[in-house]
């Protein structure tokens, strides 16, 4: 390994164009809140949707947000919609 050169950083910060957060992608993101204890079971749901998007939660409260695209956020929130009962989606 001796001589080998390093390769600078693949994080965002590495890049010398940062994208702009309005079209990178990031505005397709829905946010919502749960019952934490109902975390597997809607992250399932999601699962069972493949495509649609990844699930993450943001923090210990049960806020989350389901990382989609722009072509799947319509999607996405008619998936959330349908589980009322335990989503409560943010403006």
């Amino acid at each position: 390994m001796s001589g080998t050169a390093l390769e600078p950083s693949k994080s965002i910060g590495a890049f010398p164009d940062v994208p702009d957060l309005p079209t990178s992608g990031e505005e397709a993101y829905v946010y919502f809140h749960i019952d934490p204890t109902h975390t597997n079971f809607i992250n399932r749901v999601i699962e069972g949707y493949e495509y649609l998007g990844v699930m993450t939660s943001v923090d210990t409260s049960g806020r989350c947000m389901l990382r989609c695209t722009p072509s799947t956020r319509s999607l996405a929130i008619d998936v959330l919609h349908s589980l009322s009962d335990y989503v409560t989606i943010e403006n």
